[in-house]
């Protein structure tokens, strides 16, 4: 009898149990609609029109920035002993705050990361990467997930 009364909740007498009328859709067929291909091909004729002028900037600059990505990570434990301490503690950085450059070939350059604290390296932060996800992994692992 238990059993019973709650198989039988939320029923109304006299009507089956998976007879309830469907509520009307209020948007009626709008969402089928904008899965034509009409609407389909013009979004996506536009947005491969703004990623492709954007892959185009991207692939034109991309030596500016990274002609040599060996730059980035000439560093050794002293450099890396205090941009840690830099990034942890500014209040006690002594000293400027500003790059050092060198004359190459006629023009400017500025000195790698193991002669300059202020360069910028990929060194730290990849290594902080890493052990993110060696920890994240650990501390999944123990927890048994």
């Amino acid at each position: 009898m238990i059993v019973r009364m709650y198989n039988d909740v939320g029923s109304r007498p006299g009507v089956p149990p998976n007879s309830i009328p469907s509520q009307p859709n209020p948007f009626g067929n709008a969402f089928n609609v904008a899965g034509s291909g009409l609407i389909r091909g013009g979004l996506g004729a536009y947005g491969g029109k703004i990623l492709g002028s954007s892959s185009e900037y991207v692939q034109s600059n991309i030596s500016r920035y990274f002609s040599d990505p060996q730059y980035y990570f000439q560093v050794n434990d002293h450099y890396v002993k205090n941009k840690l301490k830099v990034v942890l503690f500014p209040f006690l950085h002594r000293g400027h705050w500003t790059r050092i450059t060198e004359p190459v070939g006629g023009r400017l350059s500025y000195k790698p990361p193991i002669y300059d604290i202020n360069a910028p390296d990929l060194y730290i932060p990849l290594m902080a990467f890493g052990t993110y996800i060696i920890l994240a992994g650990l501390s999944l692992g123990l927890r048994g997930k």
